[in-house]
């Protein structure tokens, strides 16, 4: 938690460290939506497939709080404290649904999402860095742009987001700042 609170937003700001069960309670209502919701293809119900972190067992966590910062939200999870084997499958893993999942469909009470996701290159410096852009395009036609990026770094698995409506560009570059300052302090 130390570690996440050195870094900084893109204005400047100290990010808000916040433990791993916080991270998990984060968006425990996401995964209740979505838990009565059609997802197309079904076997894409993982959450994985659009940006939410996982825990890994026998892991320790912690991340930063959401931040709004020149119209892009941003999030970070640091994950270790397990083989870095175990992290390195877990990446292949998200790296693998991304691809089974690159177009799905969410359901629910006669509306639905579409989302596209797609390897995007570009975000942060670390060699090694797997990262995936995700449209989706909302029942009232607004689209909304989610890029991740993950890198295991000396024993921690490092995954940063930004999303913003689809008219902001920044998110690569505010997904990159987190985890190359992250990857900076990792010794």
């Amino acid at each position: 938690m130390s570690l996440v609170s050195q870094i900084k937003a893109s204005d400047g700001s100290s990010l808000s460290a916040v433990s791993g069960e916080e991270l998990a309670g984060r968006y425990q209502p996401l995964r209740d939506t979505l838990g009565k919701t059609t997802i197309e293809p079904a076997a894409c119900k993982d959450l994985s497939a659009v940006g939410v972190p996982q825990t890994i067992a026998g892991s320790t966590s912690a991340g930063s709080t959401r931040v709004k910062t020149d119209g892009v939200f941003t999030d970070l999870t640091l994950t270790s404290g397990v083989d870095v084997e175990l992290l390195e499958a877990k990446l292949d893993a998200s790296k693998s649904k991304a691809e089974e999942c690159s177009q799905m469909t969410f359901s629910s009470s006669g509306q639905s999402i579409k989302s596209t996701t797609e390897k995007f290159a570009g975000i942060g410096s670390v060699p090694g860095t797997i990262a995936f852009k995700t449209a989706m395009v909302l029942p009232d036609g607004t689209e909304g742009i989610i890029y991740t990026a993950h890198v295991v770094k000396d024993g921690v698995l490092i995954s940063a987001t930004a999303s913003s409506d689809a008219a902001e560009t920044g998110g690569p570059a505010a997904a990159g700042a987190l985890l190359d300052q992250s990857a900076a302090l990792i010794k």
